[in-house]
């Protein structure tokens, strides 16, 4: 090993200094590749386990981590704790089966340990807390939440009805990055803290984000700016799907962006509730009938003093009548349509094209015909009703697109560029990587034609005693060049000057 190692050392003294060079730029690839490969696959990928947590929640993620000696990298200013990507789902189970992170505020555990000398306003204070704490984590479940805060004041009973205060809430909300609570759901976090606190009125939450803006509707505790609110969006809402079942209709017929519609929905948000009673007096309907019936016997006598018998029958029919009457409760419903108006603008078709380069086709409007079918089409769409008064209007104009045709050059020019730019990219990419491959083997080409021209030859045979003059004779150092030819030389002039002896050595390599 040692004259191995010492050969190559002295071929190494013995290269020029531009194939040292090329031999030292291989090695040091070779060795810088094989540290990437083994560096790459002994990479861990890492993925984020929890983000914006507190530092006592970090700290209690970070000791169970530990605990279960699981690597972990801290990121964020010590707020974001990432796992390798593998282990993501099994630690979030089981920090939550162990109550890591609690979610920064505390819960019903509070009572999990209660002190006998509790006194009744600690016990009202740890209700409040733990109320908060719930409706926190509840808050913060949200996809769109990053964090969240939950104040509640519950004023004390009063004797006096007169002297009551209604509870109020208030919550702040910490939005992921990107993220926004649509009305939809911010009502649904203002009616989730009144559902939770007994007395709270949804008007009486307000909703704050971690900039100091309101959330909540302005107003809220004014039940007729809120129910204006309401009927705004409820109106809005029904013009935006009447808009969209009529605008779907025409970009199918006449194609996308070649149309547009709009509709004015004129609600009734008034509420009715009459009873109308009716009579008539010509239609009489018998009720009830009563006869009472008299019996009277005579016994007066008359002047000849004779007796007269005799009995009276008086009959009484008390007959009673009602007028008929009809009874009507109507109840009428609130947010139905009154009144619609609707506009549809029709893009003309393209004409034939003028003379001359590059000029615009003339513009030819749709026929009187055609917008008809689509005015029957749109009318059932939206669901028009002459009874309602409503309005519709249909045209026909030229749409100015001059502003469209800028952007879409300008987008064509950046697209091309972009596509010329990737190309670029990879011609360059490939060509880097087939010339570092050229070089390298050429490097190592020179290299290995270096080490084979350079190499020290193997040490010579020991020569029998039947060469005595040639041992003894003093030999000049021969080149490495032109060793071969000069041994060749030496052995033909031997075989010139002395032929006995080196028949003699060959019978007795022979022999052997």
């Amino acid at each position: 090993m040692y004259e191995l190692f010492k050969r190559a050392v002295d071929t190494i003294k013995n290269m020029p200094p531009n194939l040292r060079f090329g031999l030292t730029v291989a090695t040091v690839l070779v060795l810088g590749g094989t540290i990437l490969i083994y560096s790459w696959a002994r990479h861990i990928n890492y993925s984020v386990l929890y983000t914006g947590l507190p530092a006592d929640e970090v700290g209690s993620v970070v000791n169970e981590l530990d605990r279960m000696k699981v690597s972990y990298r801290l990121s964020g200013d010590g707020t974001t704790i990432s796992v390798p990507e593998e282990k993501v789902g099994e630690m979030r189970v089981r920090l939550a089966s162990a109550g890591i992170p609690s979610g920064g505020a505390m819960g019903y555990e509070l009572f999990d340990k209660t002190s006998l000398g509790m006194t009744e306003f600690v016990q009202k204070l740890n209700y409040r807390r733990a109320l908060e704490g719930e409706l926190t984590r509840t808050i913060a479940g949200l996809s769109e939440v990053a964090a969240a805060r939950v104040h509640i004041v519950i004023p004390e009973k009063h004797l006096f009805v007169e002297d009551e205060v209604s509870p109020t809430a208030s919550v702040v909300v910490k939005l992921r990055p990107g993220s926004a609570l649509d009305k939809r759901k911010l009502n649904g976090i203002m009616q989730l803290v009144a559902s939770g606190v007994e007395g709270l009125r949804p008007e009486n939450v307000a909703v704050l984000d971690y900039a100091g803006n309101l959330l909540s509707p302005v107003g809220g505790s004014d039940p007729a700016v809120t129910l204006s609110a309401r009927q705004l969006d409820l109106q809005k809402s029904v013009e935006s799907y009447l808009q969209t079942k009529a605008q779907s209709l025409l970009d199918g017929v006449v194609g996308p962006g070649k149309s547009i519609v709009r509709v004015n929905a004129e609600l009734n948000f008034e509420k009715v509730d009459k009873t109308i009673e009716q009579y008539d007096p010509d239609n009489l309907a018998m009720v009830s009938q009563e006869s009472n019936e008299e019996t009277s016997s005579d016994n007066s006598t008359n002047s000849e003093g004779g007796g007269t018998g005799g009995q009276t029958t008086k009959t009484n029919t008390i007959t009673n009548y009602e007028t008929n009457k009809t009874v009507q409760h109507i109840v009428a419903e609130t947010g139905n349509i009154k009144r619609l108006s609707v506009s549809v603008i029709v893009d003309g078709k393209p004409g034939a094209r003028p003379a001359g380069e590059g000029a615009e086709p003339e513009f030819t409007p749709r026929p009187t015909e055609e917008l008809d079918r689509l005015s029957t089409v749109v009318k059932s769409a939206v669901g028009y009703n002459p009874e309602r008064k409503d309005d519709f209007q249909i045209v026909s104009v030229l749409f100015d697109r001059e502003d469209f045709k800028e952007e879409q050059k300008q987008l064509d020019k950046l697209d091309k560029r972009q596509f010329f730019m990737d190309i670029g990219k990879k011609v360059f990419q490939v060509g880097l990587v087939i010339a570092a491959l050229f070089i390298l083997r050429r490097i190592l080409k020179r290299a290995m034609m270096a080490i084979k021209n350079w190499a020290p030859p193997p040490p010579p045979k020991q020569v029998r005693a039947s060469f005595p003059s040639i041992e003894e004779e003093p030999v000049e150092p021969i080149l490495p060049e032109r060793r071969k030819a000069k041994l060749s030389d030496q052995m033909g002039q031997v075989a010139r000057e002395r032929p006995a002896e080196i028949a003699k050595v060959i019978r007795t390599l022979m022999m052997d």
